[in-house]
């Protein structure tokens, strides 16, 4: 696609690649991405200020976004502390008593 996507068209196709902008063209357009095996985004829970997510989706260069959902007890700063490439990447909270619900989002660089 050469310009721009805008709000109300629908694509369905494997990729779609825009040298553009993507604009939601009101405030009730939305970006949507399904969540599941091996998905870009989700939800985990840590244990023991810890937790592992499992997901083909990881790659070197990814870029991880964790929010955390709710409060705790006792709350840390939350990191990526490790990735195995195709295989899963492990969220550390600086707190070992750290028991939140994570939202985690993967994006690739282009």
């Amino acid at each position: 696609v050469s310009g721009a996507i805008i709000g109300g068209t629908t694509i369905t196709v494997g990729t779609v690649s825009a040298t553009g902008n993507i604009i939601g063209a009101t405030t009730a357009s939305g970006y949507y991405l399904a969540e599941g095996t091996n998905a870009s985004l989700g939800t985990v829970t840590l244990v023991a200020g810890t937790a592992n997510v499992a997901t083909t989706k990881v790659t070197a260069n990814s870029r991880i976004f964790l929010g955390a959902e709710g409060t705790g007890a006792v709350v840390g700063a939350l990191g990526v502390s490790s990735r195995t490439a195709g295989t899963s990447f492990a969220i550390q909270s600086s707190s070992a008593l750290d028991d939140r619900n994570i939202a985690w989002l993967i994006i690739e660089p282009a």
